[in-house]
């Protein structure tokens, strides 16, 4: 163990005797007197003393496990305390049973270009990458059931805009407009939900659309047009590059790469380049409290740690888990609770075989019905790990999470069999290995991709979201101005946060 982290024993006896007094010694716990052995010795628990460290990080998913490795590196002692028994927060890389490689659960892609942050980490730390497959037509349900195939659009297309063409030129205009450093500047009466701002539009009525919105805003941030805020929406999307970037898997788009060996393979990087012990799981905090220069982490086991400062870099919906001493903000305390965790799940379907490959279809198949709501190819050739990664989201997902164990995976490889059609439906059955995460039923994270705010939440808390309180400083991928709901955000937020508390104490802890 790292002297970092030794500790006394956990109970030391207290003698209270002394030669002066030939009574036996009585000890008051609560009022109540504890009762002396035959030599008039009387023994107590002793609280253990804190572990102090310069600065304690609360959660270990790739923006807190960011902080302590860039404090770290600044020589500020640091310990991480995870909740679950993990590290990597919504990035979890899976070992397949029926053969090589892993599948992910959660995070998956990074792009050299536009993410910065995590392209250098990666490159760090040698991991290799993998270019998403780009080869073949889609596959689209439209709310009526139909299913259609889908080419690779050729931009020769004719001129006859189809209403989602229509719904994503309006988004991209209100988006352009958002400016995502000044919160304030959104117009109040745009502040509405995503359903209502296009019903101000005179969209909401027209054939399609209300499934078309419903599709955009689960499959970005889990929630459903009637609940999500236009103004979080869009500097959700802002923040992502624009709709084209977070939909494609091109050069410049949010699914251009994913990692070789799993991005649960760069948290463990990041965590093994600390002091060894410095990170600890299965240590869920229930409260912090702080005065002037010091803060008290207390973990569920009751063991506590002291820290100048300290970095809270858990989603913002579990906030409410924690118990803070004294209360946040009343504006941050807002945010924490009207922010809603998004409604989420991810299942892989693994295959012998690339049979949509051989068919001609790059592996998205996207339904405005349900239960799939869209997926991508995250095979690995190299290792025959041939896998579809199909997500469900919103409201659907709510009936979905209430089936049966066998039911649920039974229903998205039918779902994907009647996508595919006849011809090809024998195929997507012949599953070799099902693997999923309902994320909203993960304890200490409760959602994803990422959580959302309703309308005049993001206007009037969102600068509130990233202050710090006293010695209180906030990442988490929620608070990043890029890329939130992916891992470039929480690196960034991690390192944003880090940066406030090396200002604060300086390199070493001196400030």
């Amino acid at each position: 163990m790292s002297p970092l982290l030794r500790t006394r024993p956990l109970t030391s006896l207290l003698l209270l005797a002394t030669h002066q007094c030939l009574l036996p010694s009585r000890v008051f716990v609560n009022g109540a007197a504890l009762p002396a052995d035959e030599n008039g010795w009387t023994s107590v628990e002793r609280p253990e003393p804190p572990v102090e460290v310069d600065v304690v990080v609360v959660g270990g998913g790739y923006s807190g496990l960011t902080s302590a490795y860039e404090l770290h590196q600044a020589g500020l002692s640091t310990v991480v305390l995870e909740a679950k028994d993990r590290i990597g927060g919504r990035s979890r890389s899976h070992q397949r049973e029926s053969g090589p490689g892993i599948v992910e659960l959660g995070a998956t892609w990074i792009n050299n270009s536009t993410q910065p942050a995590i392209w250098e980490l990666t490159q760090h730390f040698g991991l290799e990458t993998l270019v998403q497959y780009t080869e073949g037509d889609e596959v689209l349900q439209s709310p009526d059931g139909q299913v259609v195939r889908v080419p690779p659009a050729t931009g020769e297309e004719e001129e006859s805009p189809e209403p989602e063409d229509i719904v994503a030129a309006l988004i991209n205009e209100a988006v352009e407009e958002v400016d995502i450093r000044q919160f304030a500047d959104f117009p109040e009466d745009q502040d509405v939900s995503v359903a209502d701002w296009i019903a101000l539009n005179g969209l909401w009525n027209e054939s399609g659309i209300p499934e078309l919105l419903s599709q955009m805003t689960t499959t970005i941030v889990g929630r459903e047009p009637n609940e999500t805020g236009a103004h979080y929406f869009f500097d959700y999307i802002k923040s992502g590059y624009g709709l084209e970037s977070l939909g494609t898997e091109t050069e410049f788009g949010a699914q251009f790469l994913m990692l070789a060996e799993g991005t649960t393979a760069l948290a463990r990087k990041l965590a093994d380049a600390m002091t060894p012990g410095s990170v600890l799981t299965d240590a869920a905090v229930t409260e912090i409290s702080q005065d002037d220069d010091t803060a008290i982490v207390t973990i569920k086991t009751g063991k506590k740690f002291k820290a100048k400062k300290v970095i809270v870099a858990i989603p913002t919906n579990t906030y409410s888990d924690i118990k803070f001493t004294p209360s946040l903000p009343s504006e941050k305390a807002q945010i924490v609770s009207n922010t809603m965790p998004g409604i989420y799940a991810k299942m892989i379907l693994s295959y012998t075989e690339p049979w949509w490959r051989e068919a001609g279809l790059v592996g998205k198949f996207t339904s405005l019905v349900g239960p799939i709501r869209f997926s991508w190819d995250t095979s690995n050739p190299a290792l025959s790990q041939y896998s579809l990664a199909v997500f469900i989201a919103g409201d659907v997902a709510t009936e979905w999470h209430a089936l049966p164990d066998e039911e649920r995976q039974q229903t998205m490889i039918e779902h994907l069999a009647e996508l595919v059609g006849e011809d090809l439906a024998d195929y997507a059955l012949d599953v070799l290995e099902v693997n999923y995460v309902e994320w909203t039923k993960e304890e200490y994270i409760w959602g994803g991709p990422t959580s959302a705010m309703a309308p005049g939440m993001l206007r009037q808390y969102g600068t509130a979201l990233r202050e710090s309180f006293a010695n209180l400083h906030f990442g988490g991928g929620e608070t990043a101005y890029e890329w939130k709901g992916y891992l470039e955000g929480a690196i960034t937020a991690g390192q944003r946060a880090a940066e406030e508390v090396v200002e604060a104490l300086g390199s070493g802890g001196k400030a």
